[in-house]
């Protein structure tokens, strides 16, 4: 018996001399073993297809390959714990683990059991028992000595279950085989795609090689790039007893391209053994895109046009470093060019709506318990109507509930159905009740956005049933072994688990794979993308909990480093296309910043013909110069890079500008083929029948019910009329439209409503029998303006809450502070009880105020305050922290002050002294500003009002007659329905938030800038 290596570089013929002697060897049921279960699947297909036989002969992976060898030899037939089982036990032997004390921290952390899990998965592939790394440990450190601590918990937790797991099998198995050898009957076995074998496997290919014929296929030659990652494996390959070597020559045969030929050859040589610049024959291709979307999109965009000459997609295929990450975005992308794809990738199952909808469910029931986890829970599709939703979102919000208690209560108030799976997984308690519980959920979930549908599930759909059934699956597996599981146990499980992506044949698909998953297949075209630096290669992090000199100091095989291990997957993706190789990369990211391209590409860029200039700026130029793609300023395809009809459609659109407005189909369409001409005309006209101006931007109103009910408006509120004179439109949204916020109110709204409230209510009950404050009363208005914070104040912004505590307090300081300033400023003007909130129109205690014909107004007065004569002076607070005044405040759309000086003197027949805004909301200055009547100076100074705001009896009288006359003005806008973007001065208010509705510029104008007045 003995081992043949096999070797040659990455374009050698190692697949054909493999396989010839497989097909050598059928007679004797040889066994084939390769990487994973879908080369496995690609191998028998080719068998059978060039009619191979394979009955009796056997094509597995390593993991099969165990049990193979423990059925011949008589072995341990225990199943093997699977990994989300081994997860469990590494969590409950932290648990058991006494003495942590540097770990302690890192142990209560999410994520720590399963980094504990691959390392013990190392240690044992490493064949390194507990006892060994105990010993071992004793001379390394503390740390190393609670690692090994670690170790010993799970393996004696293990063999307390009476539990194997695939490294104690497979010890059983290469033991058995061992002292057994004839028990394998010479079976030749064939080894294909590896380039990494780990101690155990390296164990059982000796065992094997003692006991029939090995042949191992080995990408290797003598080149660095190829000796500093698996230069070790190739060493112990070459030491097993009997071991021999068939060297293969590289094949050109291999690719069409002499350039990708040499590429492959070249990279990671030294220039002086090939010396000599290599001219692209069209075999290499660079593609620099802006943001990862666009990444993909670009993509898309060539194996779109690779499709459409006739290239079978199972020839093209997609490398990323990291298809996990990337691969979703990528499986969005080639759907919506419908582009048969193949993704596959691990994705987190939280990332499915399946998985996120469970963990949202379990925190809710029996996790953290928080309202906002079951909101999340009920947003999966489903479970409730997303209309219904929004509604208790709006409630739950508004109402500042935070748990899911609270929230139950209030789902049962609006909807009335009761959510029978929360007390379900409280009444599951722990264990296997609470997985069968959280198993059922699972199932449930994934099935409720189907369920009555009645159709074949989309792609998109079939693997959210397949994140419950994957789900179903694992859980089922932990109830098993029969552990103990706790909530917290169950949460952090479902969050670690995953679900492939694509489940199912890839034939006549794109496939989108990891390098590992492209080392044994070659395709005609060959896309490696996220070519960035720190992607593709990544930056060294180091390995799960122990760093490299820990592991040598613990006498653990070395690690690979990263960019050493990706230099060898790049090389080897250089050697798969036989016809094209792409190499993409970002050269700027989704916000336009630079970023920085893989280090790879220029190496690559190096080798071919013109050579790349010295200067570093330079270089950069010429790549980007011949690199297709998408750039930062490109928002949609050219015309021949249209992957689809509708990106062809938008396409077109972009370029014809105006003429699809008009309805002109641009020249471009000439060049069409006649069907797709007529397609495209007609998408093309549908879009500028909805991009019309009249649709695009908001005028005036037109439908004649609209109209009709705008028109038959006739009483307006003072605020409505300012609001409208600050922007048409801001009004007609806020005020019509009426959208509902989902958020509560702004904290300066609602600081706003309790301050008035209180502020009315103090001045109404006239604290120590006086009609305002001053030094000897302040005391006891101080002591009533607390308890009346109290008492209304709570109800809205609630003590017990930090974020709405916070606020109270706020209005509590805002609310004395004034009160302190009225006692210290003593004008004869005392509030009279009976006009605070002073009412008139729509239920107020005075009729409304008739402005012109068929408009009158509306408004509530905070207070009304009467001189020694009878004077009246109006008073309205201001939350903020300026207010306006002086005779220029209708130029700057505030005419609320002066109507309801209007209405005083119109509805209660009070001679008037002047109004005043007073702002609550300053803390070193509250001066107050207005209109006030010049001969009354002297009374109102200890108001300190500024000096603008005295004006004379007709400027007084003018300054009213222009807010009555603006005001029937904006009346009469509103009924004619000339709404209109028209904001005051041509200036959007900075507070705007309508701005995705109206859509307007919000740039300032060049020649406008802001005044001293506006930075305040």
């Amino acid at each position: 018996m003995a081992v043949e290596l096999i070797i040659g570089p990455p374009n050698s013929g190692r697949t054909g001399a493999i396989l010839d002697g497989f097909r050598a060897a059928i007679a004797r049921d040889p066994v084939l073993v390769v990487p994973t279960l879908d080369d496995a699947e690609r191998f028998e297909r080719e068998l059978t297809r060039d009619g191979t036989a394979v009955l009796g002969a056997t094509v597995c992976t390593f993991d099969r390959l165990f049990g193979l060898v423990a059925s011949a030899t008589g072995g341990s037939a225990r199943p093997a714990l699977t990994k989300t089982q081994r997860r469990l036990l590494a969590r409950a032997a932290i648990s058991r683990t006494d003495g942590l004390r540097l770990l302690a921290a890192s142990a209560r952390r999410a994520g720590f059991a399963s980094a504990l899990e691959e390392l013990l998965s190392d240690l044992q592939s490493a064949r390194v028992d507990p006892d060994t790394l105990r010993e071992r440990a004793a001379a390394a450190g503390a740390y190393e000595g609670e690692i090994a601590a670690l170790y010993a918990s799970y393996a004696a937790l293990r063999d307390e279950l009476g539990l194997a797991d695939t490294h104690s099998l497979a010890a059983s198995a290469i033991a058995s085989l061992r002292a057994q050898p004839d028990a394998w009957e010479a079976r030749p076995v064939f080894f294909y795609g590896f380039d990494d074998l780990t101690v155990e496997q390296l164990e059982l290919l000796g065992a094997l090689a003692a006991a029939a014929r090995v042949s191992v296929a080995l990408p290797w030659e003598d080149r660095k790039v190829l000796t500093a990652a698996r230069g070790q494996l190739f060493a112990e390959l070459r030491e097993l007893p009997g071991a021999t070597v068939r060297e293969l020559p590289p094949d050109p045969s291999n690719t069409e391209s002499r350039t990708l030929f040499e590429l492959e050859r070249r990279f990671g040589v030294p220039p002086d053994q090939h010396p000599g610049e290599i001219e692209n024959d069209g075999g290499l291709a660079l593609l620099a895109s802006a943001g990862e979307l666009a990444e993909a999109e670009a993509i898309g965009s060539e194996i779109a046009k690779l499709l459409d000459s006739g290239t079978p997609a199972g020839e093209i295929a997609v490398v990323l470093r990291r298809p996990e990450a990337l691969g979703p975005l990528y499986h969005r992308a080639f759907a919506r060019f419908g582009i048969p794809a193949a993704v596959q990738a691990d994705l987190e199952l939280t990332r499915t709506l399946t998985g996120a909808g469970l963990l949202a469910l379990i925190e809710a029931a029996v996790g953290e318990r928080r309202a906002t986890d079951l909101l999340a829970y009920l947003r999966t599709p489903g479970i409730s109507s997303p209309g219904r939703i929004d509604w208790f979102e709006r409630s739950l919000r508004r109402r500042r509930l935070r748990t899911a208690d609270e929230a139950l209560q209030l789902w049962l108030e609006r909807d009335g159905r009761d959510l029978s799976e929360i007390d379900e997984l409280r009444r599951a308690g722990r264990g296997a009740q609470l997985l069968r519980e959280a198993a059922r959920q699972a199932r449930w979930i994934a099935e409720a956005a189907r369920r009555g549908a009645g159709a074949v599930a989309d792609q998109d759909r079939s693997l959210e049933l397949r994140a419950g059934a994957e789900l179903e699956r694992r859980l089922g597996e932990l109830i098993e072994i029969e552990m103990p599981v706790a909530p917290r146990d169950l949460i952090a499980i479902v969050g670690e688990l995953t679900v492939p992506l694509w489940r199912g044949p890839t034939e006549g698909r794109v496939r989108v794979i990891s390098p590992y998953r492209a080392r044994a297949r070659r395709v005609d075209h060959l896309f490696v993308c996220s070519l960035q630096d720190g992607d593709f290669p990544r930056r060294d992090s180091g390995g799960p909990l122990l760093s490299d000199e820990a592991r040598a100091a613990l006498a653990l095989p070395p690690r690979v480093k990263a960019e050493v291990e990706d230099r060898y997957l790049f090389a080897l993706a250089l050697s798969r296309p036989r016809v094209r190789l792409w190499l993409s990369w970002r050269s700027a990211d989704d916000e336009g910043g630079a970023t920085a391209r893989s280090p790879f590409v220029d190496q690559v860029r190096e080798l071919l013909s013109p050579a790349l200039p010295a200067d570093l700026e330079l270089r950069d130029e010429m790549i980007a110069a011949e690199a297709g793609g998408r750039g930062v300023a490109e928002a949609v395809f050219a015309p021949a890079d249209a992957p689809s009809e509708d990106e062809l459609a938008r396409s077109l659109a972009s370029r014809a500008g105006r003429t699809v407005l008009n309805g002109t189909a641009p020249a471009d369409i000439a060049a069409l083929d006649p069907e797709l001409r007529e397609r495209i005309s007609a998408r093309l006209a549908r879009a500028a029948e909805a991009t019309a101006r009249q649709r695009l931007e908001p005028g005036p109103l037109s439908l004649p019910a609209v109209v009709d009910a705008m028109g038959a408006k006739e009483l307006f509120g003072a605020s409505t009329l300012e609001e409208f004179a600050v922007c048409p439109y801001r009004w007609f949204v806020a005020h019509e439209l009426n959208p509902k916020r989902v958020e509560p109110d702004d904290e300066a709204l609602t600081a706003g409503s309790v301050a008035h409230a209180v502020l009315e209510a103090l001045y109404a009950e006239e604290p120590a029998g006086v009609g305002r404050p001053d030094e000897a009363t302040l005391g006891t208005w101080l002591d009533r303006a607390k308890e009346l914070i109290r008492e209304l104040g709570d109800a809205k912004l609630p003590r017990d809450r930090a974020d709405t505590a916070a606020t109270l307090r706020r209005v509590e300081g805002l609310v004395l502070a004034f009160v302190a300033d009225e006692a210290a400023a003593a004008v004869p003007f005392t509030p009279r009880p009976d006009l605070a909130e002073a009412r008139f129109g729509r239920d107020g205690a005075k009729p409304a105020l008739a402005l012109a014909e068929g408009t009158s107004l509306h408004g509530a007065i905070d207070r009304i305050d009467i001189g020694p004569s009878g004077e009246a002076l109006v008073q309205d607070y201001k939350t903020g922290i300026k207010v306006d005044g002086g005779k220029g405040m209708l130029e700057r759309g505030k005419l609320q002050l002066q109507l309801y000086l209007l209405a005083v003197r119109d509805l209660w027949g009070l001679e008037l002294a002047g109004g005043l805004y007073r702002p609550l909301g300053g803390t070193s200055d509250r001066k107050p500003k207005g209109l006030l009547r010049k001969k009354l100076k002297d009374e109102l100074s200890p108001l300190d009002p500024r000096q603008n705001d005295h004006l004379d009896d007709d400027e007084f009288e003018e300054a009213l007659e222009a807010a009555r006359e603006r005001a029937v003005a904006i009346a009469a806008e509103i009924q004619e329905g000339d709404i209109g973007r028209r904001p005051i001065k041509d200036r959007c208010p900075r507070y705007c938030s309508f701005q995705p509705i109206c859509r307007r510029e919000r740039a300032l104008p060049e020649e406008e800038p802001l005044t001293e007045e506006d930075e305040e």
